[in-house]
């Protein structure tokens, strides 16, 4: 297929973000690694994160301008760029959710940085 015929079959329009994110997952989401939200749309976001990270197919991205936390689903996987799909989105500053605390942590002493 050449680029003149790829059909774009996302449901909401992409735009450039680079945006600092680190993403958690794992078991009390103890495993962890640095990326950059590299476009961003209503329903996803294309990630850029080391392949020698082994992702799940899903967990959570912590979005560090602004404290938004992703849950997301893996679509695909090429090299270092991993496409991904919103489950849900929370603002970290006023989530109480226990699972998230690790994350609330993390984004807390980032923040002071």
């Amino acid at each position: 297929m050449s680029d003149t015929s790829y059909l774009d079959r996302r449901e909401h329009a992409r735009e450039s973000a680079n945006l600092r994110a680190r993403v958690f997952y794992g078991q009390g989401m103890a495993h962890w690694a640095d990326c950059m939200i590299v476009d961003l749309s209503k329903g996803g976001a294309r990630l850029q994160i080391s392949s020698i990270y082994p992702l799940p197919s899903r967990f959570v991205v912590l979005q560090l301008l602004g404290g938004v936390v992703y849950d997301v689903r893996v679509r695909w996987r090429r090299g270092d760029m991993t496409g991904v799909s919103f489950d849900a989105q929370t603002q970290i500053e006023t989530s109480k959710e226990e699972r998230l605390a690790i994350v609330h942590q993390a984004w807390s002493a980032l923040k002071a940085a």
